[in-house]
C-alpha cells in the first residue's frame, strides 16, 4: 500500500490492489478530458458574466429625481 511512497510508480501501486495498467490508463485520460471540458465550460460562463457587466444597462436602478 505503501509502494508509491517508497518511490514507486503509480501503477504498481494500482497494480496492488488489482486494477492493471489496461484499465487506469484509460480512465485517466477520460478524467484528464474530462477536467479539459468541465474547465472550458468554467472559463465560458465567467467571461460571459464578466462581459455582461461590463456592459451599460439601459434601465437605471434608481431615479435621481
Amino acid at each position: 500500500m505503501w509502494n508509491y511512497g517508497n518511490g514507486s510508480s503509480i501503477g504498481d501501486a494500482l497494480g496492488a490492489l488489482g486494477l492493471g495498467r489496461g484499465v487506469v490508463k484509460p480512465l485517466l485520460k477520460l478524467f484528464l478530458i474530462g477536467v479539459v471540458i468541465a474547465g472550458l465550460i468554467y472559463a465560458y460562463v465567467v467571461f460571459k458574466a464578466v462581459s455582461g457587466r461590463s456592459e451599460p444597462h439601459h434601465v437605471h436602478a434608481h431615479s435621481t429625481h
